[in-house]
């Protein structure tokens, strides 16, 4: 009976350990922090990354395919709450800063591009911007059979789009994109 309890012991404070975990993930930072003055969210639908009118390749087709959702976070700088800034950016940052996230392209100051899962097989797509005049943002890019190779194809499509125009009007995530002169 003892050794019953004892694996019952086991078990719920493995549920719990896991569960404390996941407090600390970018889902559940994006998630608390959605509601919070100076953050807004949404959810981009992926038709914005491909109108009609743009011709892809057979590659670029299977890699837009593969994305299920992309989750955006920004948060607005505020000069009269620049602590607060550097403290939710720092958040961010050490939440990157885990084992699951790997580095895929470092934008110096700017930002840094990173994935959780493996190479033949991304789970996420993290892009995380900075800049201390507007603010920073998080993007999750969330799919199905994702792969390395399938992103450059995304990276690609993207290319090919101009930020400015009306029908890629991202808002203040376009800030974060489009270079400053």
């Amino acid at each position: 009976m003892k050794t019953i309890q004892s694996i019952l012991v086991l078990v719920l404070i493995s549920i719990g350990m896991s569960s404390c975990s996941d407090k600390n993930s970018l889902q559940n930072y994006i998630l608390n922090s959605a509601e919070k003055v100076g953050f807004s969210s949404s959810s981009i639908p992926k038709s914005i990354i491909k109108p009609a009118e743009l011709n892809l390749t057979a590659e670029q087709q299977v890699a837009f395919e593969a994305v299920d959702r992309i989750n955006v976070l920004i948060y607005k700088y505020d000069p009269t709450k620049k602590e607060e800034f550097i403290a939710e950016n720092k958040k961010v940052k050490t939440i990157l800063q885990q084992k699951k996230y790997e580095e895929l392209i470092n934008l110096g100051n700017k930002g840094i591009i990173k994935f959780s899962g493996e190479e033949d097989s991304i789970d996420e797509i993290i892009i995380f911007l900075s800049n201390k005049e507007t603010g920073f943002a998080v993007a999750r890019i969330i799919g199905n059979d994702m792969t390395m190779n399938k992103f450059m194809e995304l990276y690609k499509i993207a290319g090919q789009r101009d930020l400015s125009e009306g029908d890629m009007n991202l808002g203040d995530l376009s800030k974060f994109l489009m270079p400053t002169n």
